[in-house]
């Protein structure tokens, strides 16, 4: 009997020290944004009602961020994208000096960390020290940052190239939905709230209500996107869209549908790829308009290489196929059947009667090298695997 009570106190330690070392996944809300962290360093932040023209994830972390900063400190490089810099993803996160609160930084601030202590970061320009997990390092973001003030002139390879300020970290909209141009942002996709249906665990849920409005503000399809995120850096997207009170038409466009634009050393005609998908062809030119289970887009940041994969459900109206391009747009869009084929098949939008609904489910994963390094297949298994 003592043997077997010995025995059933070693399996319970061994349950709890496994639990203790899972992942966890917490989200934390504050009055525009949205931060994911896991195990103690942020993975994204979601920005909402922050005067765009539609909500929006930026930016968006690679694993082992903050060890990435550590290597730059100690020995500093000058590839594409090697930078000191953080972006502070914390609304009104405290700067520490000593045990005292002795400055605050706002979210959005770029600020040059000099050294790391521990879980904190010391960052010159407040002369002080931020903790790790209110901001999330240049060198390890797979989104483009914004610039509403792009430099004129500049070589299409060259580091600060500025195109397409519609693409805005990972979003959500296409062209054209009654008529009007959402991806484009002539449109506007109105932030009606943010739920967390579970803010922390070994995954994390949260549920975001938007209106796509007409001139009038008046809802054309009401979007809610419950977002379950993982520790191993898997997103999955279920979206339901419900017509508003008037007759509702997707239209067939390429111009959509869920995307992330990468950052500019990460685009497969600078960083050279590869961008692969489920059946092993490799290249955009080959990709585009392409349907797959998945495709992966990895590319060099700095002295790393990280990958970013966009996957379809087998559950969606029908195979989505995808928007990916050598300068860095990388999306997938259940429309533009007649676009993506090259006129050869017939356009085929999607109507909808007041109050009618239809779902889709993407995911998108994260992670380090390229597909065979991130292992996509075996996380494009969870992907099939979530219950939604």
């Amino acid at each position: 009997m003592q043997r077997f009570l010995i025995a059933a106190i070693l399996l319970a330690f061994e349950f709890n020290v496994s639990a203790a070392e899972t992942p966890q996944v917490t989200l934390i809300q504050g009055e525009h944004t949205v931060k994911c962290v896991i195990d103690d360093e942020a993975f994204f932040a979601y920005q909402f009602d922050v005067g765009r023209r539609k909500p929006f994830f930026l930016p968006v972390a690679a694993p082992g961020a903050i060890e990435l900063l550590k290597q730059q400190l100690a020995s500093p490089s000058d590839e594409p994208g090697a930078t000191a810099s953080v972006f502070v993803v914390q609304e009104n996160a405290e700067i520490h000096s000593g045990d005292d609160v002795a400055d605050h930084a706002k979210f959005g601030d770029i600020l040059t960390a000099t050294k790391i202590d521990g879980t904190h970061v010391f960052v010159s320009e407040k002369k002080g020290w931020i903790h790790q997990h209110d901001v999330i390092p240049l060198l390890a973001t797979v989104t483009r940052l914004i610039n509403d003030n792009p430099p004129k002139g500049v070589p299409q390879k060259d580091a600060t190239y500025y195109d397409h300020p519609h693409h805005k970290g990972v979003w959500l909209s296409v062209d054209e939905v009654n008529g009007i141009e959402y991806w484009s942002e002539k449109g506007k996709i109105v932030n009606r709230g943010v739920k967390l249906v579970s803010s922390s665990g070994d995954s994390a849920i949260m549920q975001l209500t938007n209106d796509w409005v007409d001139d009038d503000d008046q809802p054309v399809v009401h979007e809610v996107t419950t977002v379950t995120v993982f520790p191993d850096r898997l997103i999955n997207f279920s979206v339901l869209f419900t017509a508003g009170e008037k007759p509702v038409t997707f239209g067939d466009t390429k111009e959509g549908m869920f995307a992330i634009r990468v950052p500019n050393s990460m685009r497969e005609f600078v960083g050279g790829g590869p961008v692969v998908n489920a059946e092993g062809i490799a290249g955009t030119a080959e990709l585009w308009g392409k349907a797959s289970a998945w495709i992966d887009y990895s590319g060099p940041v700095g002295a790393n290489r990280f990958g970013v994969t966009l996957m379809d459900a087998p559950e969606n109206f029908h195979p989505s196929r995808y928007h990916v391009r050598d300068y860095g747009l990388f999306g997938i869009n259940p429309f533009g059947a007649k676009a993506y084929s090259g006129d050869a098949e017939p356009a085929a939008p999607l109507a909808l009667d007041p109050g009618q609904s239809f779902t889709l489910r993407y995911g998108l994963y994260v992670h380090t090298g390229n597909a065979a390094e991130g292992k996509v297949v075996d996380v494009y298994q969870q992907f099939t695997d979530v219950k939604h």
